[in-house]
């Protein structure tokens, strides 16, 4: 049965104080939230949604008004991250260092030499300095860089494979986050693709075998995000070289991670790295920015440079490339690592490197602090693992340690825990465990902890006042 009431007329709930004293936003945007938010409960009403209570125009009014707030003060903004996820996708990778957020303070505030050579005072490259950066670091002729690494990969078949076949094993036809798979990577980029071998097992001899007058391009992909144990085995980059060299193909090798540094050092499985990779006879190297680069969201493509010209050439790549704004945190993310161990200034690393040990003495100080103070939320120091994420280092776990925190009242569940701390500002990110909020320490950095201390003091009193 629908409800049989009828919605406030619109001028009427524009004249409610909820929304006459928002002076500063237009007038017109006002009306136009209002005819939505009435909009959505006359289609609830219209599909008999007993729910819904009589709306008075003083509840609509207020409704509006928290929306509108909602939307200025909402997008892109700093959390705290406690899932122990150090690359977490959801929220936004590898965190910048403050070198880097400085180099793009200063592209944002004014102009920049983008596409313009202070040397010969005429129109430049607008990848010249990552290019020798990357020719410094890893041993390449050329590189540039476009919008993430499925774009990358994108380019390249284009313009190194367009109508013609692109050889790649069955074994490495990788699906990456949000359900985007190789093959139709490559099949939308006007690639033919070829698989050779099998799931489990490619041999350089499969490769061989598949080329002919329309292969395009030799397509090697590491297996960034998951692993195939067992009865394996695959051709590696001096195989897949000699038989692309002996057939005048380029070999292209989509890395996925980026990692420069020897994960060893993190007691981490290591990876390969891209300047080896470079110098077993890829022709190309793909990687991305944010991963275990730890920089800006970002697809690198770096290698020989008559290849690296004609990706360059290509219209795609117009419509691809990086903007001013991810070539100047690039760019400041790439020098670190030119100096003696650079590298560890980056986050990424930073947060690798911690120990259970120091990760635990920081969760006891925090619970000894505010365990007092809390009424309505329980507090204790737990033990659990923390992930590299975003696609590198499948099944590597890195024991560390938090805060095992829940409600006290039977009348609050973990979950409106949760989400209280996820709404306050700035919103604090956990993972719900054994009916427990866990807060994993590891991706919370020290400068932060008096910040998480006071989300979870507020919490406490929140839900004391309810």
């Amino acid at each position: 049965m629908k409800n049989e009431f009828r919605l406030p007329q619109i001028d009427k709930i524009l004249r409610e104080p909820a929304l006459t004293k928002l002076q500063t936003i237009k007038r017109e945007l006002v009306a136009r939230q209002v005819r939505l938010h009435v909009d959505k409960l006359r289609t609830s009403l219209a599909v008999g949604d007993n729910s819904t209570k009589e709306p008075t125009a003083t509840a609509i009014a207020e409704a509006v008004a928290r929306e509108l707030d909602q939307i200025t003060s909402g997008g892109i903004k700093k959390v705290l991250n406690g899932t122990g996820v150090i690359l977490s996708t959801n929220l936004g990778r590898a965190p910048l260092p403050l070198s880097a957020v400085e180099r793009l303070s200063e592209a944002l505030c004014g102009y920049s030499n983008l596409e313009y050579s202070l040397e010969e005072g005429n129109r430049g490259e607008r990848t010249k300095e990552v290019s020798q950066l990357l020719g410094l670091l890893i041993g390449s002729e050329s590189a540039i860089v476009v919008n993430n690494c499925a774009s990358a990969v994108m380019l390249a078949v284009k313009a190194l494979s367009d109508q013609k076949e692109t050889i790649v094993s069955r074994g490495e036809l990788i699906e990456i986050g949000g359900s985007f798979r190789l093959p139709d990577v490559i099949t939308s980029s006007s690639g033919l693709l070829k698989e050779v071998g099998t799931t489990n097992r490619t041999r350089a001899a499969d490769y061989e075998k598949a080329v002919t007058a329309q292969s395009g391009m030799i397509l090697k992909c590491h297996r960034s995000n998951y692993q195939v144990l067992g009865f394996t085995e695959e051709a590696n980059i001096e195989q897949l070289g000699e038989i692309a060299r002996k057939h005048g193909l380029p070999l292209v090798y989509d890395l996925g991670g980026g990692c420069l540094v020897d994960l060893a050092k993190y007691d981490l499985t290591p990876e390969p790295t891209v300047q080896n990779t470079l110098a077993k006879g890829a022709d190309l190297v793909l990687f991305s920015g944010d991963k275990l680069l730890g920089g800006p969201q970002a697809g690198i493509i770096a290698g020989k440079k008559d290849v690296v010209a004609q990706l360059r050439r290509s219209p795609v790549y117009r419509a691809l490339r990086a903007d001013k704004l991810v070539i100047a945190l690039l760019e400041a993310v790439l020098k670190q690592y030119l100096y003696v161990d650079g590298h560890q200034s980056l986050p990424v690393f930073q947060f690798a490197s911690l120990s259970q040990s120091s990760i635990l003495d920081r969760a006891q100080q925090m619970t000894r602090m505010l365990e007092p103070s809390l009424t309505h939320i329980k507090m204790s120091v737990v033990e659990t693992q923390s992930t590299m994420g975003g696609g590198s280092l499948p099944g590597e776990l890195l024991p560390s340690a938090g805060l095992a925190l829940s409600a006290s009242s039977n009348h609050t569940s973990t979950a409106a825990l949760a989400r209280q701390l996820r709404n306050g500002e700035p919103p604090v990110i956990g993972k719900i465990v054994d009916d427990r909020l866990i807060i994993d320490l590891r991706t919370i950095a020290v400068k932060e902890q008096s910040t998480l201390a006071a989300a979870i003091q507020l919490a406490d009193a929140d839900l004391a006042g309810r």
